[in-house]
């Protein structure tokens, strides 16, 4: 089985690399060298240059793959609605050339794509299953929106199989360009910094540990097409994660700034269907103050 990592030398990529070669697969990275800081982490012979708005080039380097692993695009809410044709053109374009690639392959392949929770579901008072209502306020969420449905549009027009998976909050280890909660109070702890909270604090996101979400990844080979919720199943606010910093570090500062009115204020997430079609219990994910801490412990010997 040959494995593709579309956007592979990033957070995610990065572990789920490492972890995949840990199980002696065959895997590759294709990546436009945006995020360089990782590199070093990697055997060179497995990384291909290449930008999947490049349709010409994508067909030369996407071959021969079995499965493709689709981590590629812009991630961030705030940066999105900042530069919005940037974030269209590295998430839809992106996307659908690997669609329409994929479509006009002989063999099967089957796409793994990286949705989002939070952002494509919107404030939802009860925690969101795969069936429920999406509501995106920004750049970012409708784009993962769209990329769902045009999947869905390929399944049945051309039996292109895609695995979509919406990813909640993921922290962890190898994260160091990363500008989301957990990690910037961690960079912020080390540099003895003042974290800045964007809101009350009273405003909770599902976290889940990038090693549990890489297992989860792996795990996922065997599904079917359609979309997964993948998250803890647990939410927490951000003056919880607060009170877990203070724990690493007493003196800890922050304060309070406004918040970005196309940010989810409560993000709950169902876990439910992928604990089902994977077999897991809610034990196989890592208790959020431990993972924080791992993380932790990581940046202190990595960074």
């Amino acid at each position: 089985m040959k494995i593709a990592i579309i956007g592979g030398l990033g957070f995610i990529g990065t572990n789920l690399y490492k972890y995949l070669k840990e199980k002696k697969l065959n895997v590759k990275i294709l990546d436009n060298f945006k995020v360089k800081i990782n590199y070093k982490y990697f055997n060179k012979r497995d990384i291909i240059y290449c930008d999947t708005r490049n349709l010409s080039l994508l067909k030369k380097k996407l071959i021969s793959f079995d499965i493709i692993i689709n981590l590629a695009g812009q991630t961030g809410v705030l940066e999105s609605d900042k530069r919005p044709n940037y974030c269209i053109s590295q998430n839809i374009v992106g996307f659908s050339n690997i669609l329409n690639i994929v479509r006009r392959n002989k063999k099967k392949v089957k796409i793994i794509n990286a949705s989002t929770g939070g952002a494509i579901y919107g404030d939802n008072i009860n925690a969101s299953r795969e069936d429920s209502h999406k509501f995106p306020i920004s750049y970012y969420g409708l784009t993962k929106k769209f990329n769902e449905e045009i999947s869905n549009v390929f399944f049945k027009l051309y039996k292109v199989e895609t695995v979509n998976l919406r990813f909640s909050n993921v922290y962890g280890e190898y994260s160091v360009h990363k500008k989301s909660f957990i990690h910037n109070c961690i960079k912020n702890i080390l540099l003895n910094k003042k974290i800045l909270i964007f809101g009350d604090g009273k405003q909770t996101r599902d976290f889940i540990y990038v090693q549990d979400l890489v297992k989860l990844i792996y795990k996922s080979f065997k599904l079917k097409h359609g979309s997964y919720n993948i998250a803890s199943g647990e939410s927490f606010s951000v003056n919880q994660i607060l009170n877990i910093m203070k724990n690493i570090d007493v003196n800890l500062k922050y304060a309070y700034a406004k918040k970005n009115p196309t940010e989810v204020k409560d993000v709950k997430i169902n876990n439910a269907k992928i604990k089902k079609f994977l077999k897991i219990k809610s034990s196989f994910f890592t208790p959020l103050n431990k993972g924080i801490y791992k993380t932790l412990e990581w940046y202190r010997k990595f960074t």
